[in-house]
């Protein structure tokens, strides 16, 4: 099993955040990819700690679809 670091986990984590979204509000996932990459690009560029910021998108996306 390889590890993940740095960038490459993070990348793993938001295409698991947008396939668990995809399902959850029955969207196709690149229509739910789109509006996840734009809100993730709109916040990454004021985020100092970046562990939670999946979290915060997510919520942002189901809000904006649901």
């Amino acid at each position: 099993m390889e590890l993940l670091s740095g960038e490459n986990y993070e990348k793993v984590i938001h295409q698991n955040s947008i396939e668990i979204l995809a399902k959850k509000l029955r969207r196709a996932k690149d229509e739910v990819a789109l509006i996840y990459t734009t809100v993730l690009n709109d916040l990454q560029k004021g985020a100092r700690i970046r562990t939670f910021l999946h979290i915060f998108v997510s919520k942002k996306v189901k809000e904006l679809i649901g």
